[in-house]
């Protein structure tokens, strides 16, 4: 097992034994299993999936920094992180089309201003899909 931790500047919001754990880096996806290497990376905009004795969990995260210390512990500083049941996918849409804006106005502007839109565009994207996943595994 993995003796996992994932906080927010808000909360705790895992404090848990886990079997697996699936993480956005920024190098790409990443699966932890109990025993893995130790290892710093920062967290990506996107999904994380937390396997529980066979059942996953996903939860929406934006950015932040994942360490795995031996004696498979896994910890999750991010700068935000949300369960599907705590999102609104009307508030999300709004977000999306914000940042789409952005975007779109930015590539007029300088990389740093398009690569804060990107980030952000990128974070909506992940709220949204766990947010309909959520929606779809828990309202048939």
């Amino acid at each position: 097992m993995i003796h996992f931790e994932l906080i927010t500047p808000e909360r705790v919001m895992y404090r848990q034994e886990i079997s697996q754990l699936t993480i956005p880096t920024t190098t790409g996806e990443i699966t932890i299993l109990p025993n893995h290497l130790p290892l710093v990376t920062a967290l990506s905009p996107g999904i994380a999936r937390i396997t529980v004795g066979g059942r996953t969990e996903e939860i929406a995260v934006a950015g932040g920094l994942v360490t795995v210390e031996k004696g498979s512990r896994v910890r999750i500083l991010a700068d935000s992180a949300e369960r599907g049941e705590e999102l609104d996918l009307s508030v999300i849409d709004e977000a999306k089309k914000r940042a789409e804006k952005l975007m779109t106005e930015a590539v007029r502007q300088d990389d740093q201003t398009y690569a804060r839109a990107a980030a952000e565009l990128e974070r909506e994207l992940a709220r949204y899909r766990v947010a309909t996943r959520h929606k779809r595994s828990h309202h048939p």
